[in-house]
C-alpha cells in the first residue's frame, strides 16, 4: 500500500507546486545567480514527470519503483517531494499516510470498485491537483 501511495503521489501530487524565497544570492552555475529575496516556484508535477530524473517509464504507474528505495529510484535527491521539503514540509504527511492506509484497507475488505466508463482523465491544476470532471466510480459490495 505504501508503494502505491508513493507512486500515486509521484504521478499526481496533491500540491502541484512549492514556493520558496531565496534568503541570499544562490549561484546556479558559473553565470547564473538567483538574487536574494527572489520568490521561487518549484513545479512538482514537472519534476515528478522528468525523464532525466525517473527514466523512460516516467509516465507509467509502477509502484515497485519504491520497493527498495525511499525516493523511487529518482536520479536527483530532491526530485521526489510529494509533501514539500525542508522546514516547511507538510505537517499532515504522517496523518494522511496513516488515514490512507486505514481507509483503503477498510474499503478493499468490503467493496470492489472500478472507474465508470463515463470517466474522462483530465487532471487540473488549481490550488491542488484534482480531476477536472470528478472521479466517477462503480462501487459494489463484495
Amino acid at each position: 500500500m505504501g508503494w502505491v501511495m508513493k507512486e500515486v503521489l509521484r504521478l499526481y501530487p496533491s500540491a502541484p507546486n512549492v514556493q520558496r524565497q531565496a534568503w541570499g544570492d544562490i549561484r546556479v552555475d558559473q553565470e547564473s545567480i538567483i538574487p536574494d529575496g527572489t520568490n521561487i516556484w518549484i513545479d512538482v508535477v514537472a519534476m515528478h514527470h522528468d525523464v532525466d530524473f525517473w527514466g523512460k517509464d516516467v509516465n507509467e504507474f509502477k509502484p515497485e519503483r519504491f520497493k527498495d528505495d525511499l525516493h523511487g529510484g529518482c536520479q536527483h535527491k530532491m526530485g521526489y517531494i510529494p509533501f514539500g521539503f525542508g522546514g516547511r514540509m507538510c505537517v499532515g504527511r504522517n496523518l494522511s499516510t496513516m488515514e490512507y492506509k486505514i481507509m483503503l484497507s477498510l474499503i478493499l475488505t468490503t467493496f470492489s470498485f472500478s472507474l465508470s466508463p463515463n470517466y474522462t482523465h483530465l487532471p487540473s491544476i488549481m490550488l491542488s491537483l484534482r480531476p477536472m470532471q470528478g472521479l466517477p466510480l462503480i462501487i459494489k459490495p463484495l
